[in-house]
């Protein structure tokens, strides 16, 4: 291994916008790795990178969005990675971006733009490609929209986008509904009593009948939104210990075959699950805190409800993968006394 690899690696563990893309989807050493019963392969696709967000296309092509003081876009051709940056000389963007990929493989992106037309700009952008040419636009001008997004295509693979509003404490909607761009509030500070920081963190999916949930933070609860009939029903998942940093705010939602949410979340470096038992709102210990404190978790649940959960170990920062299985009758009666209890890691 030379010199200058081995002093990259170090920089890698002391960094933390290195570590947040040593995590997600890059190493400087091609090959194999075994991590559990997993066989994991290694490719660089850009240097640096912050804040990456990840899309697989019909054909099985990754797609990444990220954004090292701007908004750049990678995806695999099937042969090598090509990565472009978007929107140039549009100002400095920073903090968290959302891809998604249509049917016909067209990609949508939005983030959070620091400046632009003025110092302080501080909007969500939406691009999408059309005909060769990115088409860019900002969807809500009041102040302070769209640091927290979320991002997922509809049936006709239109976007629907959530996003937070810091400075009016909302949590928003945007959807194109294929001829204009509506609007929605799920949570408000006023709904809240008062509550601020609403919507950050947030996290959305469509269930298969089409509706929205969220995953979101306010400044004291983890929450969770979704529509009943037309209206908004908003529910407190679990009460939440802020340590200052915008980053701790980090959750990530899906639905079981039963269509009951689950909700991976960081609260003051503990990395938690929550889930609906169909009557009440459970919650599991996944990783205790430890030197560091962000765990950037992701979250996905496949066809057998099997949960799998990748997040940053809190003592040497090596990226672990959680597997959660439903249990039988007896053995999830057993476990309701064991809620709230660190789940044991595989080294």
């Amino acid at each position: 291994m030379s010199e200058t690899l081995i002093r990259i690696l170090k920089l890698a563990q002391r960094s933390l916008a290195w570590t947040a893309a040593v995590l997600f989807f890059s190493s400087l050493v091609s090959g194999t790795t075994p991590a559990q019963s997993w066989s994991w392969t290694y490719d660089l696709i850009d240097l640096p990178a912050k804040f990456p967000s990840l899309a697989v296309d019909s054909s099985s092509n990754l797609h990444v969005c990220y954004t090292p003081g701007v908004i750049k876009y990678a995806h695999f051709d099937g042969k090598k990675w090509q990565s472009i940056q978007i929107a140039k000389d549009s100002g400095e963007i920073g903090y968290t971006c959302s891809i998604a990929i249509a049917k016909d493989g067209t990609p949508h992106l939005t983030w959070y733009q620091l400046s632009g037309p003025t110092p302080n700009y501080l909007h969500m952008r939406y691009a999408v490609l059309k005909n060769s040419a990115w088409l860019v636009r900002t969807l809500d001008f009041d102040n302070e929209t769209g640091k927290w997004n979320s991002m997922v295509l509809d049936a006709q693979s239109n976007p629907l986008i959530s996003y937070s509003a810091w400075y009016n404490g909302e949590l928003r909607l945007a959807h194109w509904n294929g001829q204009k761009w509506e609007f929605d509030t799920a949570d408000s500070r006023t709904r809240s009593h008062g509550e601020f920081n609403i919507g950050e963190g947030n996290s959305l999916l469509l269930d298969s009948e089409g509706k929205p949930h969220i995953s979101f933070y306010s400044e004291k609860a983890l929450k969770y939104a979704h529509l009943v009939g037309e209206d908004w029903k908003v529910e407190t998942v679990d009460q939440f210990t802020w340590l200052g940093s915008w980053a701790h705010f980090r959750s990530s939602i899906a639905l079981d075959k039963q269509a009951r949410p689950h909700i991976c979340y960081e609260d003051a470096g503990l990395l938690k699950h929550a889930y609906w038992d169909g009557k009440q709102w459970r919650i599991q210990v996944l990783a205790r805190n430890g030197l560091e404190s962000l765990r950037y978790a992701t979250m996905a649940i496949d066809k057998d409800d099997t949960i799998y959960v990748a997040f940053r170990d809190p003592e040497d920062n090596t990226l672990k993968l959680a597997t959660g299985r439903p249990l039988s009758e007896q053995q999830a009666a057993t476990s309701k006394t064991e809620d709230k209890q660190p789940a044991r890691q595989q080294q």
